[in-house]
């Protein structure tokens, strides 16, 4: 069963992920290079690894792979997603 709650906040985002276990993750709505994204935000320790793919419309929503980011300590994803995030947060943390 997965469960997953929704994230409305840049603060929740970010207090969610320091709180993050090795076998949870996040889902963010963002925007990367001009093109909509999704970025997927997982955790091993005290880093974490971003990964950026395509959002695309339709039945495949998830396109091809962009950008990983890997080793990221908080303030390194904070500000990352900050350049990512556009406007209102849209995000999931599973």
């Amino acid at each position: 069963m997965l469960y997953e709650r929704k994230l409305d906040s840049f603060r929740a985002l970010i207090d969610e992920a320091k709180i993050m276990d090795a076998d949870a993750g996040l889902r963010v709505l963002g925007s990367y290079d001009g093109r909509s994204a999704y970025i997927f935000v997982t955790r091993f320790g005290p880093t974490y690894t971003a990964m950026v793919f395509e959002r695309l419309p339709g039945k495949r929503p998830v396109g091809r792979k962009l950008a990983v980011m890997e080793r990221l300590g908080v303030k390194d994803l904070e500000s990352l997603l900050k350049k990512l995030v556009l406007g209102r947060v849209i995000a999931y943390s599973y």
